[in-house]
This record gives C-alpha cells, sequence and structure tokens, in this order.
C-alpha cells in the first residue's frame, strides 16, 4: 500500500460497525476521497481524530486491490467554531455546503482552487455577521456551480441568449429549471414548468451571481427572499445535475425562521 498526505475536510461519514466509519473527505490533492477510518469511532484512538469544520491534514494508506484507502494518521490545521452570535444558522449553512458538495463532486477527480474556495467559504461562515450569512450562501452555491458547469441563466434568456434586464417595468419573469434559466416571452412553452420571480429577486440573483464571498457584506437579503432563491437553484441541481435530494441541513432553518437566531 502507498502512503499518501493531503489537506482535507470532512464532507460525510458511514458508521459500518461499533469501531469503524468510512469517511468522506473532499481534499486538496485528490478531490472527493472515501476512506475507512478503522477504529476512529472510539475514544481512546490513539491517533488524532476526525473533526467536522476544521482543515485536518490526513495521512493514508492507498490500497490499489481495494475500493478505499485507510487512514493512518489526523493532525488538526483549524477548527472552525461556528460559536459565533447565529451559530445555529452557521451550522446549517455549513452543513449544507458540504452536503452540496458531497452530493456534486465527481470521485478522486482533483479540484485544488474549488477546494481552497470551500476553505474561504468555511472561515466567512465563521467570522462574517449573521445577516450576511443567507446571501453568503447563495453566493456560494451559485460559484460552485458556476465552477462546476451548471450555471443557471439569469441574465440571459436560456432559449435564444436575449439580454433580459431585472431593472424593466415588467413585474415577473419566468425561471425554466429543465432550460436552466430565465425564459424570453418568444421562448415560452406551453405546460413547461416555470418557476416565477418577481423583478427584484432576479436583480438580487443577478448581483450574487457576480459576487465575490467578501460582497456579501454589502447584500441586503431577507431570510424569505434566500429561502426562495435556494430552492429555485435546488430546482435547476435537480434537473441540470440530477441531485438527488434537497439540502436536508436546511431544513432546520425552517424551524428557525420566527426566531432571532435569524434575524
Amino acid at each position: 500500500m502507498a502512503l499518501d498526505k493531503t489537506e482535507a475536510i470532512l464532507l460525510k461519514s458511514f458508521n459500518w460497525s461499533e469501531s469503524s466509519r468510512t469517511v468522506v473527505f473532499f481534499t486538496q490533492k485528490f478531490g472527493k476521497l472515501a476512506l475507512v477510518d478503522k477504529g476512529g469511532r472510539r475514544f481512546k484512538s490513539k491517533r488524532g481524530r476526525v473533526q467536522s469544520f476544521a482543515r485536518l491534514e490526513i495521512t493514508f494508506y492507498n490500497s490499489e486491490k481495494e475500493t478505499s484507502g485507510y487512514i493512518s494518521d489526523i493532525d488538526l490545521i483549524e477548527q472552525f467554531s461556528l460559536e459565533k452570535d447565529g451559530s445555529l444558522g452557521r451550522l446549517s449553512y455549513v452543513s449544507a455546503a458540504c452536503e452540496l458538495l458531497h452530493q456534486l463532486l465527481p470521485e478522486e477527480e482533483p479540484q485544488e482552487m474549488l477546494y481552497t474556495f470551500f476553505c474561504k467559504f468555511l472561515s466567512l461562515s465563521d467570522q462574517m455577521e449573521k445577516t450576511h450569512l443567507p446571501a453568503l450562501f447563495i453566493i456560494f452555491m451559485l460559484k460552485i456551480l458556476s465552477q462546476m458547469g451548471y450555471q443557471p441563466s439569469f441574465s440571459y434568456c436560456a432559449g435564444c441568449s436575449k439580454e433580459l434586464k431585472a431593472e424593466s417595468k415588467k413585474t415577473n419573469f419566468l425561471f425554466s429549471p429543465s432550460r436552466g434559466g430565465i425564459i424570453c416571452s418568444t421562448c415560452q412553452t406551453a405546460g413547461e414548468y416555470y418557476i416565477h420571480l418577481s423583478s427584484e429577486n432576479l436583480k438580487l440573483l443577478q448581483l450574487m451571481q457576480r459576487s465575490s464571498l467578501n460582497e456579501a457584506e454589502l447584500i441586503q437579503i431577507g431570510y424569505q427572499q434566500a429561502i426562495m432563491m435556494i430552492e429555485i437553484i435546488e430546482e435547476h441541481l435537480g434537473f441540470q445535475a440530477d441531485l438527488k435530494h434537497r439540502l436536508k441541513s436546511l431544513k432546520f432553518l425552517e424551524k428557525l425562521k420566527n426566531s432571532q437566531l435569524l434575524n
């Protein structure tokens, strides 16, 4: 067995015995990688422990005869505590980001730029004021889609490529998840499934699509607006990327929507 080392972030784990589990990482060198964590569930494990929401350095044995390698050692590089004001909301958004990457990333395909981008998202989720977290997460989603080839078209008709300006007096625009974007009146088809978007919400989506993660602090977006926009992106992914499940981590936000934790 060859011994490899890489920086990594935990995406998901699957327990399969009282002491062991399979852990799926997003690694800096190898992309998404599933490894066997033998004995890792024991509290008296002699090596470092797998931690969520942290940059880790993992050493592992990569077997050519088996589908998964084995973790040999783990060192903590940086822990994102998510303990600032609105910690439950922070936890939900970061968990949803891990869930999204687990569903979309291909197996063992290096994505070093995307890994660096994910680290920055985690850092900002840990430090940014809670009122900016919805915009931060939506920008993260849109950038991930763009980098992986699933970018929705919010500025041009997905049928004829005609530019559609949200500044116009038109009160509603139609978004087609199956066609991957906004559809102009000429390209609309009877019986096709559309999601209605107000001019204001389309303008916000256009803005966030071209914004950086840091610029989330400059964007004002309400909680209900954010949920609606996330649902549109999930619908888009269901058609364009065969996303099997809605992001379960975000369901917890529904329980918090009337609390001060998200306001």
